[in-house]
């Protein structure tokens, strides 16, 4: 008789202890691909929203005169050497093209409104409300953009030339109708700066195709953004294309958070599955002192007793790894998006088969080892005092 013959005999024959083993294995395996699973998606659905609350490239020229723009300093209006309007076809040809979210140009120009020196900024508006989702506009309902001969006005600008919605306000020799205020952001970019659409900035200033800076939200959790950084500037000759340290820095912190947790639980769940496998099996082999006796009697040897053991154990151990992987990835695709409010969905996942299989292997391999080699070390003639 084989070897495997007797171990599959010996798990026929104790069907509830072979039946709690499964059960221990499927719940620590499902636990983890769900856990990992739903966590994935998680670290996706939070770094897209980081991401999506603000530019984290900004691509300025690599030459001219310099000033604050959100902190980071740029070029100024005034400089002889201006981007232009051609450079975002080509920022989309790079290879993470599908990472660039959010393509958002600028031009900045100085102008006197009522005595003041006022910043203008023309803005692609569509664009822009996508890169500032935070933005509160007094005026403007949910979805509705500024005509190209309307205007809208930081917190600071408004009450600093005493304007209100709807009214006119003359610029460079123009009437426009404020349609929109901005409530106070505490950025001096936002409250201190009126913002107008770009072509027709591009017109009052004489500046046609003339763009001062592009802010860009790249959103690509998994990809390093010196990447798409790097590639941009291989596309782009003749600019400045920065990462933003600190909005990245934020988005990798939350996300690393996110992988420890999964990790910590994923490693608890590892440890208690192996240990009611070793508890199991300890119990297994107690049970059969006599049956090991005989066999040791009979002239097995001791590696045949630990083969006997280690197979019972990784053969219930690959079905419980199977089921689990089933009813984890199954409670992931169907219903781990919902159960985590993310708003990202979770492809059922073929691969992770092979790691469930071999995780689960392992954890009963692992955990069976101690009750093998316990068995293998029973004396035959104490053995057989028990017959």
């Amino acid at each position: 008789m084989r070897l495997t013959d007797i171990a599959f005999q010996n798990l026929r024959r104790r069907k509830m202890r072979s039946a709690l083993l499964v059960i221990s294995v499927v719940i620590g395996v499902a636990a983890i691909i769900f856990l990992y699973l739903t966590t994935q998606a998680m670290k996706e659905d939070v770094a897209n929203k980081l991401d999506q609350y603000g530019s984290n490239i900004l691509i300025l020229p690599d030459a001219g005169e310099a000033m604050t723009f959100g902190g980071i300093t740029v070029e100024a209006p005034t400089q002889v050497k201006e981007l232009d309007m051609s450079l975002i076809p080509l920022m989309q040809t790079i290879k993470n093209k599908e990472t660039l979210a959010t393509i958002a140009p600028k031009l900045l120009v100085n102008t006197n409104i009522k005595g003041q020196e006022i910043l203008l900024l023309g803005v692609d508006f569509p664009q822009e409300f996508r890169l500032k989702k935070w933005w509160k506009v007094d005026g403007l309902s949910k979805n509705q953009l500024p005509t190209a001969h309307e205007v809208i006005l930081g917190s600071d600008v408004a009450l600093s030339l005493n304007l209100t919605l709807n009214q006119i306000v003359l610029i460079k020799g123009q009437d426009f109708k404020v349609a929109g205020i901005i409530q106070p952001t505490g950025s001096a970019e936002n409250d201190q700066a009126v913002f107008m659409d770009l072509a027709v900035l591009q017109t009052l200033a004489n500046r046609p195709n003339s763009i001062s800076l592009i802010e860009t939200a790249a959103l690509c959790y998994t990809c390093p953004i010196e990447e798409v950084t790097q590639q941009l500037s291989d596309k782009l000759p003749g600019t400045n294309v920065t990462a933003l340290k600190s909005t990245l820095e934020s988005r990798d912190t939350t996300v690393n958070k996110f992988n420890l947790f999964a990790r910590s639980v994923s490693l608890i769940l590892f440890l208690a599955s192996g240990l009611v496998i070793t508890m199991t099996m300890k119990s297994s082999v107690e049970e059969r002192t006599r049956e090991i006796g005989i066999l040791r009697a009979i002239g097995f040897r001791k590696r045949h007793i630990i083969q006997i053991v280690l197979t019972e154990a990784g053969f219930l151990s690959l079905l419980g790894g199977l089921i689990g992987y089933i009813l984890g990835m199954g409670a992931a695709v169907y219903f781990g998006s919902a159960l985590v409010k993310a708003q990202v969905h979770i492809p059922w996942q073929s691969d992770l088969l092979i790691y469930a299989l071999s995780a689960s292997l392992l954890i009963g391999l692992l955990g069976s080892l101690y009750p093998a080699w316990k068995a293998a070390r029973l004396d035959p003639t104490e053995s057989l005092r028990y017959m």
